[in-house]
């Protein structure tokens, strides 16, 4: 009696042509894991990649690239939300790469995944016109809180009232909320919620640092050979003209040239080959904004971490992000 030999599905012929061994190991474990944490999804093709969709909805998609790999939540949103969490990776609002031979996390997928599945929940539960309100309670219905956590934003705002929340920075709020919700969407939703409730923010800033904004990217360099760039030539991160001493207390400055504002500020936390913190004040600016820069080894390069705080609005934080990733643009090229 012949065998009846199992039809290959989709994603089975994408992983059969990726011919890196780490790489094809990789991103079969991670669809195992998938297939575990979205039981019944439909597995497919979708943007040339192997995907996972619930009820039509992408939720989760992976692909390799030559030298990475990448995983992708099908939103623009997810990303951002567990930034925290994504620290060291490169990044953009709707991926993240990582090395075949280094595989995400298990429980940063399943972070992943749930915090998508919560935004899918709370889309098709919020009106229409949502996409246009400012306030997360106008763009969440309090059916789709109530849902997902078991309270209504009224019950949600008397809970965290009692518990002194009002006293608490947003990191330790969303703490706090870990002890009753799962989803990181969910602690992150709630949280902003609150505080836009009790004045502690507004649109586009949190409520201990302002607006702000990071870019990542990983460089084709060692940890030493970048920490020596940035030490002995400031003028290829900073600016034409910039004089920089790296030691805590030092000030610095770069030159006003065409096109760009002479900036000056304070270098305040100095470790070599890891973190370098600074003011960092552009003429017409009222107060200091903070800078980081963090390094973090990788299997085939450094990441450099670049990260603002306390920026004057939402203007200069798009401003930033433009200007920083054309720098380290530029640092790749090295």
């Amino acid at each position: 009696m012949a065998t009846k030999t199992r039809e290959l599905q989709p994603i089975d012929v994408y992983l059969a042509s990726v011919r890196d061994p780490a790489a094809k190991k990789t991103l079969g474990a991670l669809r195992m894991q998938l297939r575990k944490l979205l039981p019944g999804a439909i597995e497919t093709i979708s943007y040339r990649m192997p995907t996972f969709k619930v009820d039509g909805n992408a939720v989760a998609g992976f692909a390799f690239f030559k030298t990475h790999c990448g995983y992708y939540p099908f939103s623009g949103s997810v990303v951002p939300v567990l930034e925290s969490e994504l620290d060291g990776y490169s990044t953009s609002k709707s991926g993240i790469t990582f090395p075949p031979d280094e595989p995400l996390p298990a429980k940063l997928v399943k972070k992943l995944v749930q915090t998508r599945l919560a935004e899918l929940a709370t889309r098709e539960k919020k009106p229409a016109a949502a996409s246009k309100k400012t306030l997360v309670t106008e763009r969440v219905t309090d059916s789709a809180v109530k849902e997902a956590t078991g309270r209504d934003w009224k019950a949600w705002m008397r809970a965290l009232d009692a518990a002194g929340a009002a006293e608490l920075n947003h990191k330790q709020l969303v703490a706090h909320l870990a002890r009753e919700v799962e989803s990181g969407w969910w602690r992150q939703s709630i949280a902003v919620a609150y505080e836009q409730a009790r004045g502690k923010r507004v649109v586009g800033e949190t409520a201990t640092t302002g607006f702000q904004v990071g870019v990542v990217r990983t460089l084709p360099m060692t940890a030493p050979k970048l920490w020596e760039l940035v030490t002995k030539q400031a003028e290829r991160w900073l600016g034409k003209g910039a004089t920089l001493k790296l030691e805590p207390g030092k000030p610095y400055e770069v030159p006003k040239r065409r096109g760009a504002p002479g900036v000056r500020g304070e270098v305040r936390v100095v470790k070599p080959e890891q973190r370098l913190r600074m003011t960092w004040q552009p003429d017409g600016w009222t107060k200091p904004a903070t800078l980081q820069l963090t390094l973090m080894p990788k299997a085939r390069g450094v990441s450099l971490g670049v990260h603002m705080e306390k920026l004057p609005d939402a203007k200069a934080r798009e401003a930033m992000r433009e200007h920083w990733s054309k720098v380290l643009t530029s640092l790749a090229q090295d």
